[in-house]
């Protein structure tokens, strides 16, 4: 049963030693909808630039003092996110995006904007303190000016700051070796 438990805990700390998974997907086409952009990743052989993040934070504008995007991608490209958000250390979340974006949390709907656009800013979009949440975001841009801002606001004190998107903390296989 030992052996059973460490294993999974290993597992689990391994699967957790990243913060979120991002991919971008360059596209040699126009992109303006969630369809054309879901299109790209699917008939992509694999991303052409991965990284992991613990902020989704990038424009090639430099709007908000953001960094450039990751691989040198400005023009017309598509970018996932996949990771975890502490539900419990933000009430909302906030996007500024330039073009389309879809988002989901916990496998539901948070926010989507199915068209192409100027920098736009969604508003808050707040939700229930649920812990460890999943989180995904397809963000596309077509053209240049791309810019990918995600913000959180804290639970304590209703500060804004840049989203971390951390994973789980899990202890090291040694600690755990301890506890057994």
């Amino acid at each position: 049963m030992k052996k059973i438990i460490l294993g999974a805990l290993t597992l689990l700390l391994a699967l957790n030693a990243n913060a979120t998974l991002i991919n971008i997907y360059e596209s040699n086409s126009g992109l303006s909808s969630i369809a054309q952009s879901q299109s790209v990743i699917d008939n992509a052989i694999s991303a052409d630039t991965t990284i992991n993040s613990n902020n989704i934070f990038f424009s090639d504008w430099n709007h908000h003092g953001a960094s450039a995007f990751p691989g040198g991608h400005n023009n017309t490209f598509v970018l996932t996110a996949s990771g975890m958000i502490d539900t419990s250390l933000y009430s909302g979340l906030q996007f500024f995006h330039d073009d389309g974006i879809d988002v989901n949390l916990g496998g539901d709907s948070l926010y989507s904007y199915n068209r192409n656009t100027g920098l736009r800013d969604s508003g808050w979009k707040t939700f229930a303190d649920t812990g460890m949440t999943s989180f995904d975001l397809l963000f596309w841009e077509n053209g240049g000016a791309a810019s990918i801002l995600v913000y959180g606001q804290l639970r304590n004190g209703q500060a804004t700051e840049i989203a971390n998107f951390t994973t789980v903390s899990v202890p090291e296989p040694s600690t755990i070796a301890i506890l057994g």
